[in-house]
C-alpha cells in the first residue's frame, strides 16, 4: 500500500469509523473491482455486513461502483472499487462541513447573550442562565456576562481563511480534472 492509499485509509477511519474501513482496506489491497458477494466470501463475513459498509463508504465518497445487468436473472450486479482519486474532493467536502459549523457558531455568537462562571469557565446561553437563576450549575457562583467579541473575531478569521482555502483547492482540483 503506497502513502496515498495509507492517507486515504486514515481519512476514512476518521470520517466513517474504524468498523467500516476493513472493506475499504480489502479493496485497496485487491486493487480491482469486486462484487459485494466476492468481498464477503473472501473476507469470510456476511453479505449484508459488507453491503452496509459499502453503502457508508459510498455515501462518503470512499468507494464507487459500476453496475451491470445479469442476462439470466435480470438482476443488477454491482462491482465495487476503492475511489482513491476522490481524496481531494472528500477533503474539500469535509472542510465545507467544518465551515458550515463555524458559520452556525458565529451566528449563535452574534444572536445570543452568553454567561460564564469566573471560577470554572462554565458557559451558558441566556435561557440556561435564567433557569439556574444566573448561578453556575457546577459550583453555584454567580454568572457574569460573557463578551463574545473575541470569539466572534476568531470565528470570522477562521471562516475567511477556510473559505479561501476551499476556493483555492476547488480550483486546483477542477484544473487537474480538466487536464
Amino acid at each position: 500500500m503506497d502513502e496515498r492509499e495509507k492517507t486515504f485509509l486514515k481519512l476514512a477511519k476518521e470520517l466513517v469509523g474504524e468498523d467500516n474501513v476493513d472493506v475499504l482496506e480489502f479493496l485497496l489491497k485487491k486493487n480491482t473491482e469486486l462484487t459485494d458477494k466476492d468481498i464477503a466470501n473472501e473476507m469470510g463475513v456476511k453479505d449484508n455486513d459488507v453491503r452496509k459498509k459499502l453503502y457508508i463508504l459510498y455515501d462518503n465518497g470512499f468507494v464507487t461502483y459500476r453496475k451491470t445487468r445479469d442476462k439470466e436473472t435480470g438482476w443488477y450486479i454491482y462491482y465495487w472499487r476503492a475511489n482513491v482519486d476522490a481524496i481531494n474532493e472528500i477533503l474539500i467536502q469535509r472542510k465545507r462541513e467544518v465551515l458550515n459549523k463555524l458559520k452556525s457558531r458565529l451566528a449563535s455568537e452574534l444572536n445570543q447573550t452568553f454567561y460564564y462562571c469566573p471560577n470554572d469557565g462554565f458557559r451558558a446561553d441566556f435561557e440556561t442562565a435564567m433557569e439556574t437563576d444566573f448561578k453556575c450549575l457546577r459550583c453555584g457562583t454567580p454568572l457574569e456576562v460573557y463578551d463574545t467579541e473575541k470569539a466572534r473575531a476568531v470565528l470570522t478569521e477562521l471562516i475567511k481563511r477556510l473559505e479561501e482555502e476551499i476556493d483555492r483547492e476547488t480550483k486546483l482540483v477542477g484544473s487537474t480534472k480538466s487536464s
